[in-house]
């Protein structure tokens, strides 16, 4: 005898089996959800939306934000250092008065922290910085003399640093722990919906994927970053067409470089990943 979905016509839920409004029947829930079972709600939270095209542009992009968001953070606290170095320059401004070793032991100082602060940075980081600043041509207290012309000009500046990398820096520092966590987050809802008896498999396929695609991200970032600003400056030491110039042609191939190597690493990641756990699951001792 038909009835409504989920009643029951040989128990208690039936009121009045002619009268459909009298029968009982539980909550609606979203199209293709059960509401059979027993707890409707703990179903839904369990369907993902998932989109292959949403998944492989997270994993896509994090390949080059990861090891960018490395380089960010560091910015951050180089331009922190900076700006305790400016405030030891302001003191000294308003004193009135600063001896030639003082000045010198300032600007040293300064060029101490340029070297000491691009040692942890990415390949790509570090190549970047080069451009923009060699380190083999940072200036010294009397350079500075001479093209500041004065130890005024000089001591205003000498804590301060570039507006622009720290803008660029900013943008990764922000989006790019989201979209790591977004990426982290997806490869593990990936293996999560895997057949159990296949779970281990896929598992090893994803995060290795991940593994390598953040390596080969920052592979990619450094080569791109070299091939492009070679067209500004054949030796990356001294500009040709200008720092600027040379310095964007190093951003535009990076990002470029990142994707592209990044991806490739990716999904080679994949594939060894499968290939390891294969052999580990299937090797035997004869």
């Amino acid at each position: 005898m038909p009835g409504p979905l989920c009643s029951n016509e040989l128990g208690e839920d039936w009121i009045d089996p002619g009268t459909l409004a009298l029968t009982r029947h539980r909550p609606p829930v979203p199209h293709g959800i059960n509401s059979c079972q027993d707890n409707p709600r703990a179903l839904l939270t369990q369907q993902v939306l998932l989109s292959p095209a949403l998944q492989e542009t997270v994993q896509i992009t994090d390949n080059l934000t990861a090891p960018m968001t490395w380089d960010s953070y560091w910015r951050l606290a180089y331009d922190r250092a900076d700006k305790v170095l400016q405030a030891q320059a302001n003191e000294l401004l308003r004193r009135g008065n600063i001896t030639r070793l003082e000045f010198d032991e300032l600007v040293k100082a300064r060029n101490r922290l340029v070297e000491e602060f691009r040692k942890p940075l990415s390949p790509f980081g570090k190549q970047y910085s080069e451009i923009l600043k060699p380190a083999s041509k940072l200036p010294q207290p009397g350079e500075l003399l001479a093209k500041k012309g004065g130890v005024e000009a000089v001591l205003e500046s000498v804590g301060k640093s570039r507006a622009t990398v720290n803008r660029l820096s900013m943008v990764f520092r922000v989006a790019g722990p989201a979209l790591l966590m977004l990426d982290i987050t997806i490869t593990t809802i990936v293996v999560m919906k895997a057949h159990p008896e296949g779970r281990g498999r896929v598992a090893a396929r994803e995060y290795t994927g991940l593994g390598f695609g953040v390596a080969g991200g920052a592979a990619g970032a450094w080569a791109g970053c070299v091939t492009l600003a070679a067209l500004g400056s054949p030796s990356l030491v001294v500009p040709v067409v200008g720092e600027a110039a040379e310095g964007t042609l190093c951003v535009v191939g990076g990002i470029l470089g990142g994707l592209g190597v990044g991806w490739v690493g990716r999904e080679a990641g994949k594939a060894t990943g499968e290939a390891v756990y294969d052999f580990v699951t299937t090797f035997r001792w004869e």
